[in-house]
């Protein structure tokens, strides 16, 4: 199921990042389906799990749902709050992006429309529509095909568990927001495992940090020529810590489904995937040649064209 999708990676001088725009009722229908299912993995699947030594405080966490970010990709914690913030937009937006790359999985499409889009918008800060909408796809004919719907889900699900496991990590770990440098990417790296711990626990699959890292990061590049002022920024040393880890101990991460064996042997191809992509950010050179190849060879004016229906 899963192969090899690393995305071909450059540094845009511009740091500003475009807005997505959905309807309402897109919105609404996030608001919906998505609130109480994301409450539930809170109260049901995260907390309970977690050592004894977090139990009260994690608790009285309270998780706020404004309809946007910062930005198409933001999700954050106020510690101090004891909060974290799980924006509509973000949500929807990282849906979508499940989407986009479950389909063109299942079409064996060139995936590197997808990144071509992602570092339009995110870090060149291109005025881009919604991704469904930018792809000219119908996302209840892409939800048709078994295969995507199936796909799609596992990746949104495990994301989005990895998201509130990491933002709740920054929380019960009383770190402080605003750093930057070198203590935010220690904070980081921290929640980082706080999150692997709970799939630790929890014997599952977290499939889906793949595609948010490599979607995320076009925003937090932490490398040298990729560097903004950021508080969440996204090394390749953060993402080798999490490779590694599932590449090493693959059956931390499977005990818990039907078939442990066949999906260890799944992490492992999702830490060795993760792995090349910590590879790939971790290069600044090819950060500067690859743009105009990848500008060239999957453009913005060919994404309806990359994987119809």
């Amino acid at each position: 199921m899963l192969k090899s999708a690393v995305a071909l990676c450059f540094f845009f001088a511009s740091v500003a990042t475009a807005e997505v725009v959905y309807s309402p009722a897109d919105l609404q229908r996030v608001r919906d389906r998505a609130i109480p299912t994301i409450q539930n993995v809170m109260r049901q699947d995260i907390v309970p799990r977690l050592p004894d030594q977090f139990l009260d405080r994690a608790r009285n966490v309270q998780l706020i749902f404004p309809e946007r970010g910062p930005g198409p990709m933001s999700f954050y914690a106020a510690p101090n709050r004891q909060e974290i913030y799980i924006p509509l937009t973000s949500l929807r937006f990282f849906d979508d992006i499940s989407t986009l790359h479950a389909w063109f999985e299942s079409r064996n499409c060139p995936q590197e429309y997808i990144q071509t889009y992602l570092a339009a918008l995110l870090r060149a800060g291109e005025d881009l529509p919604a991704p469904l909408i930018a792809f000219g796809l119908d996302r209840e004919k892409l939800f048709a095909d078994n295969y995507t719907y199936d796909l799609s889900g596992k990746i949104y699900s495990s994301g989005v568990q990895f998201i509130l496991a990491h933002e709740l990590g920054h929380v019960l770990l009383e770190h402080q927001p605003g750093t930057g440098g070198a203590e935010s990417r220690r904070q980081e790296a921290e929640a980082d495992e706080f999150a692997l711990n709970h799939f630790a626990r929890l014997g599952g699959n977290p499939m889906g940090i793949f595609w948010y890292y490599q979607a995320a990061w076009w925003h937090d590049p932490a490398s040298e020529k990729g560097r903004r002022e950021n508080t969440h920024p996204i090394s390749a040393a953060r993402i080798r810590a999490m490779a590694n880890r599932l590449i090493e101990n693959p059956r931390d991460f499977a005990h818990g489904e039907a078939d442990p064996e066949r999906e260890a042997s799944l992490v492992r191809q999702l830490g060795m995937m993760t792995a090349a992509f910590a590879d790939l950010i971790d290069d600044d050179s090819f950060l500067t040649w690859i743009a105009p190849a990848m500008f060239n060879d999957f453009p913005l004016s060919d994404l309806k064209q990359a994987c119809p229906t």
